[in-house]
């Protein structure tokens, strides 16, 4: 029965036999595109080409987004698949209804569509090479993917409908306001630190951007000008080395564990959202809103 499929461990048996060991190269790459890397480097480029609202809208329905897996995750801790012929080639530390990955990347790249910056089919195709990736790696049944992708595209529309109202709502408040709720971030995420290691990740990223937004917000107020494309390159190029020179820097100054990734998070989020900006802004990047 259809039904049955859904959670029956032959689909990623399949998967693996027909794609082999040698893929799993690729395969680690395009799940990528449901993490929380993908989601650093798309909140980067949305915040320095198009400006504070298409990213901080992103940030806004990635952070729905985890919340609801949390809380799915905490209520119904479905078990990752445990057939002795699948091949398990990563190990998650959270349940495995819904896929993580699967909705962060339809939340991610759909929110990009609703926004009209990348068109409909590359979402698609993004969406269905991560979950072919996490049914390769034997980590997820059918039912997590596509409960996964559900999710996403729920959260998608009922977040488009949202968003005037939290526009409304965040428009005209104080710095004070901001500072308070970003110190707040770290709090809030620090108690399920112990859920998982991506946990870990999100933590040091809240503190980052909890004190770089209201510092970026307070003192530079970067807003996106018009550039030739030479300059637009170069701008890129600059907050992306700088993005990896602090994750290098990160890893080769402090030794592996949790303190390491808190602090290469913190320090990529402070980048994206603080230092950068107002590199760009002194290099005359930015129009001038204050």
């Amino acid at each position: 029965m259809a039904v049955d499929l859904l959670w029956s461990p032959e689909p990623i048996i399949t998967i693996q036999r027909f794609f082999g060991a040698s893929w799993n190269w690729l395969f680690q790459i395009l799940t990528q595109l449901g993490t929380a890397a993908a989601v650093t480097v798309v909140f980067a480029l949305a915040f320095w080409i198009w400006g504070r609202r298409l990213a901080y809208s992103l940030l806004g329905a990635i952070v729905l987004a985890t919340v609801i897996d949390v809380l799915i995750w905490s209520v119904f801790p479905v078990p990752r698949p445990h057939d002795p012929r699948i091949i398990i080639r990563t190990h998650p530390g959270v349940p495995s209804f819904p896929s993580g990955h699967t909705v962060t990347a339809t939340t991610l790249w759909g929110t990009l569509t609703a926004f009209g910056r990348i068109p409909l089919a590359i979402t698609v195709c993004i969406v269905l090479v991560v979950m072919l990736a996490r049914l390769y790696l034997g980590v997820h049944y059918l039912a997590d993917l596509l409960g996964g992708a559900a999710i996403g595209l729920v959260l998608v529309i009922a977040y488009q409908r949202l968003l005037p109202i939290l526009v409304r709502w965040f428009s005209g408040r104080t710095f004070q306001f901001f500072l308070v709720v970003g110190l707040s971030a770290p709090i809030a995420v620090f108690p399920f630190t112990s859920f998982s290691h991506r946990a870990w990740e999100l933590f040091g990223t809240a503190i980052g951007l909890g004190i770089g937004m209201p510092l970026e917000y307070r003192f530079v107020r970067y807003s996106p000008t018009k550039l030739s494309l030479r300059k637009q390159v170069l701008k890129v190029a600059i907050g992306l080395g700088g993005l990896v020179l602090f994750v290098l820097m990160s890893r080769f100054i402090l030794s592996g564990g949790l303190t390491r990734e808190v602090v290469t998070s913190s320090l990529v989020a402070l980048w994206v959202a603080f230092l950068a900006p107002a590199l760009f802004t002194r290099m005359g990047f930015s129009r001038d809103l204050r």
